[in-house]
């Protein structure tokens, strides 16, 4: 229980430097500083920044990753075991979609759809905006993810299309511009505006708030009147 009371700070601190201002030009003291932890005592956790930055990745794919961590320090998984459990993770992401497309064609589903992008990019926000600014740190991971945008995308756009078909949205010029438009607000509000938004230091929203007046604003955007 003390080794978890001493990791979330860390990791927490850790995803947010590795954004801004990137993995290289983040040291373990700036970690441990931003974590308010003694520098020996991240040493302690994790052997090196690289450790810790795996460590990163791994809690993203699985929240329990390291929840019956006993010995010191961590012991990464491999990084061809994380770029496995990566595209798994999409994998099923993509089909949580498909399952959200298949039975929810009804009034509501255009909500659940700006719900589900939400949930997605609560937990995967980070974790891409890592990618982003550090493309050189692992090209298995950065295709991946840019596979992944593309087919979120088309499925999004995908989704739209049967949306309009079954009367719940409003007809688009062209669903795929309408996926972007729809995808990239909502990864703008739940990840650039956390962690690199230029104003990200004055951040004071309410994020539970903050995700009402999104999907709000999108649903009176597409939604047909019932």
């Amino acid at each position: 229980m003390q080794i978890q009371s001493k990791l979330e700070p860390v990791l927490t601190s850790a995803k947010a430097l590795f954004i801004v201002p990137g993995f290289a030009d983040t040291k373990m003291i700036d970690i441990a500083q931003a974590a308010d932890i003694a520098v020996g005592t991240l040493y302690h956790l994790f052997r090196s920044k690289e450790d810790l930055l795996q460590a990163v990745f791994a809690v993203t794919l699985d929240p329990a990753a390291l929840t019956n961590v006993t010995v010191l320090p961590i012991t990464p998984q491999t990084t061809t075991a994380l770029v496995q459990a990566t595209q798994r993770r999409y994998q099923q992401a993509a089909a949580q979609l498909d399952q959200l497309m298949a039975t929810n064609q009804q009034a509501g589903a255009f909500s659940r759809l700006t719900s589900y992008l939400f949930t997605t990019f609560d937990q995967f926000g980070a974790y891409f905006l890592i990618l982003e600014r550090n493309a050189q740190l692992n090209p298995q991971l950065v295709k991946l993810y840019k596979d992944y945008r593309q087919v979120l995308y088309q499925n999004v756009a995908h989704y739209l299309t049967v949306l309009v078909s079954q009367g719940v949205v409003i007809p688009q010029l062209q669903p795929y511009y309408d996926a972007h438009l729809i995808i990239d607000e909502i990864f703008w509000w739940s990840a650039h505006k956390r962690y690199d938004a230029f104003e990200r230091q004055a951040n004071n929203f309410d994020p539970v708030l903050m995700k009402k007046t999104v999907m709000t604003q999108l649903a009176r955007s597409y939604s047909l009147p019932v």
